[in-house]
């Protein structure tokens, strides 16, 4: 149990800690809402490298500072679309792994000359893949319900990029608008 001095010596300093007075500090504590709400659990998926997002989140915040909930908003967008942009460049990575290494090798003796086997490549190819590809890529495949797996990435990819672009015309207009 705490004792009655102690809980009275928390209440007094309790009083002292009212938050920041300078108008930096003010700013520099508006924004802490982008430092939680913007935390890798949120975009990180399973086997992706959190160290990885949260570099690109303090770029993309050094790049593209916050200054209000509408900037914010905006940043968030922004962070969002470049992370999901480099998904996609694992997921088509895996996938091109994933099928070049995923065959029937009886099946395919008969056209021998024509594929390449993982036994013919040398120490300079790479003959396996990593899970952090590798995973996200079937995972993909399986979801592509044995559609065209490129087409399906390459067109979310431009989606994204396009949105991305988008994002950050959006994040430019706003603050010129804001500067005038």
């Amino acid at each position: 149990m705490t004792s009655i001095k102690k809980i009275l010596a928390n209440q007094k300093n309790a009083k002292k800690s009212t938050g920041p007075k300078s108008v930096l500090g003010k700013m520099r504590s508006s924004l802490n809402s982008i430092k939680h709400s913007l935390t890798s659990e949120k975009y990180v998926a399973i086997g992706e490298n959190k160290k990885e997002f949260e570099e690109l989140k303090q770029n993309a915040l050094k790049q593209f500072p916050i200054f209000d909930l509408h900037s914010e908003i905006i940043v968030r967008q922004i962070i969002k679309y470049e992370w999901e942009s480099r998904r996609m460049s694992v997921f088509e990575t895996g996938i091109l792994g994933r099928e070049s290494l995923d065959y029937e090798k009886s099946q395919m003796d008969n056209l021998r000359s024509y594929y390449v086997s993982s036994d013919d490549l040398t120490n300079n190819n790479q003959v396996t893949l990593s899970k952090s590809v590798e995973l996200p890529a079937i995972a993909f495949l399986r979801d592509s319900n044995a559609g065209n797996a490129f087409l399906k990435v390459n067109t979310m990819d431009g989606r994204i990029n396009s949105r991305l672009r988008q994002a950050i015309k959006d994040y430019q207009d706003y603050t010129n608008r804001r500067k005038k």
